[in-house]
Formats: structure tokens, sequence, C-alpha cells
């Protein structure tokens, strides 16, 4: 399941949406109040599919338009967000001091936020390019 949160300041409000795939209009069959500021909202099978929080500023962190989820990854999942085998990743980008820091070491091994991981791949291709460019124009 993913879930998307979409944090909107303006009318200080938060949506939570639980539906696979993200939101898709229409999905909504029913509504339920559940307090005052919040409101349940259900697909036509009964799945809840959303969360409307009304009035977030009272009861999420002040600067609610920064909540995001990230997911985690091990050392497998991080080698094929690189695009290496699992003993290069070790070896290459595991223990490179330019490698994002773990967010835990555990005795199965090391975990990351998978944003980080995407994040250093992204700045790696974008800095492996310009290098070529630079390389290509002289």
């Amino acid at each position: 399941m993913e879930l998307l949160v979409q944090p909107d300041e303006a009318n200080d409000s938060l949506y939570i949406c639980f539906a696979a795939g993200g939101f898709v209009r229409g999905v909504v069959a029913r509504s339920v109040r559940a307090t005052d500021d919040v409101t349940l909202d259900f697909a036509s099978d009964g799945r809840l599919v959303g969360l409307d929080i009304m009035n977030a500023s009272k009861v999420v962190p002040p600067d609610f338009s920064s909540i995001g989820l990230d997911s985690l990854v091990g050392v497998k999942e991080a080698a094929k967000l690189v695009g290496v085998q699992k003993s290069n990743f070790v070896r290459d980008y595991a223990n490179s001091s330019d490698f994002p820091s773990p967010v835990a070491e555990l005795a199965t091994g090391r975990i990351w936020r998978r944003s980080q991981v995407e994040d250093y791949v992204r700045l790696r291709r974008s800095a492996q390019k310009r290098s070529r460019k630079m390389a290509a124009a002289s």
C-alpha cells in the first residue's frame, strides 16, 4: 500500500490517503466525521482510503507541510538502487564517506532511508554526466 500525505497549510488541513496506487478521483464512496476535526473516507467496499485532518496545526507539528514518509532499505535494496551487486555495494559505496549514513546498524546489516540513497544516486549520476560533457568539450 502506498501512503500519500497532502498538507494544505493555507486551509490548515492534512490529508492522508491509504489507497493503493495513491488517491484516485471518485474512490471515496462515504465520508464519516469522526470528530470535529477528523473525517474518515471509505471506498464502496468499506476500506478506509483517507483521513482528513482539519485544524491540523492543533494536532501535528507546526511545520506540517514538510511531513512525508520514507521507506527504509537494507544492503540488498540499496545495492539495487545504486545498480550494483550486493558485495560490490558494500565494498564501493556503503563504506564511502560521501554515501549517506545508515539510520541503524543491526545484527542483520545496515539500514538507510530510501530517499537518501535515491538522492545520492541522482547526484552521482548528474556529476558523472557533467564530467563526461566537460571531457567531451575539451
